[in-house]
């Protein structure tokens, strides 16, 4: 029963990876062929496309044409859906605040601006805790952020918070852990972590796309719209899905934890600080913290 729904996953997986990838690369490759043949002074101009269509399957042997522009078609397609993989990792690093150097500057300002109204907000939650404003109030602090923010942008911080929840709580740091955590997850707690990673991983290509149409949009303006639409909607989706993935992460270790702690001390229960340090120095294996 179990291998049927890992096989089914898979299956769900693998067609999702042909609508996330194979489908938009025909989509772009149509537009991009608009574009390219129309140019900006006649974006709109439906006769001169239909016209340098025929002129591009004109002539020669029109099965071997049709073949030769179909499998063009196809190497362009993937090789588009392969750009905006690539362009996916740079777009999430973005939304992370993952800068590069010359914006460090304004991500630091945004990111003391974030920490401000962190503070205050949290400040609110000090003085309203034996009232009953205090669920209120934590509720508009974890609206910046459910910790105190170190990064310019929401996603940022959103993805980081599970490692500082989880290392003040249980004194554990959650990259040396996760590894050997991974390991002992059952079947029913991957499968929901590995769907959600891909969900994230969608939204973020779909970042990529947006980064496509608009250098498209260099010498089709129409394109220049598309993209701006796509970023905007990629930038709400990788929220959406930042927000379950770390909600799903942080729930795998508060669940799961006590079966890590077991294979490597007897006592374990109930789980103690001082066993957390243990088990991180363990796992560290004398070399100190990882540089991040």
């Amino acid at each position: 029963m179990l291998t049927g729904l890992v096989t089914d996953v898979g299956r769900k997986l693998a067609e999702r990876w042909a609508a996330a990838l194979v489908l938009p690369g025909l989509v772009f490759t149509a537009l991009a062929a608009t574009g390219l043949a129309l140019g900006q002074r006649h974006w709109a101009d439906l006769e001169l496309l239909r016209h340098r269509l025929r002129a591009l399957t004109a002539g020669g042997s029109g099965s071997t044409r049709t073949a030769v522009l179909l499998l063009a078609v196809l190497a362009a397609s993937f090789a588009a859906a392969l750009l905006a993989d690539a362009l996916a990792g740079p777009y999430e690093r973005a939304l992370h605040g993952s800068w590069p150097r010359p914006l460090h500057p304004l991500a630091r300002r945004l990111t003391e601006r974030r920490q401000r109204a962190w503070d205050s907000r949290d400040a609110a939650c000090t003085a309203a805790r034996n009232t009953g404003a205090l669920a209120e109030r934590e509720a508009e602090r974890n609206a910046v952020a459910l910790v105190r923010p170190e990064c310019p942008t929401w996603t940022g911080d959103r993805m980081r918070a599970p490692a500082t929840r989880i290392r003040l709580h249980y004194r554990i740091e959650l990259a040396d852990v996760w590894p050997r955590l991974w390991l002992l997850l059952p079947d029913t707690t991957r499968l929901p972590l590995a769907e959600s990673r891909q969900r994230l991983d969608e939204a973020t290509r779909l970042g990529g796309w947006a980064v496509l149409y608009a250098l498209l949009g260099a010498v089709w303006w129409p394109a220049a719209l598309a993209g701006a639409g796509a970023g905007l909607v990629a930038c709400r989706r990788v929220r959406e899905r930042a927000e379950e993935y770390a909600e799903l992460v942080e729930s795998a270790v508060d669940v799961h934890l006590p079966d890590l702690f077991d294979r490597f001390d007897e006592e374990t229960h109930p789980i103690r600080p001082t066993l957390g340090h243990t088990i991180t120095e363990h796992f560290r294996k004398g070399a100190g913290a990882r540089r991040r």
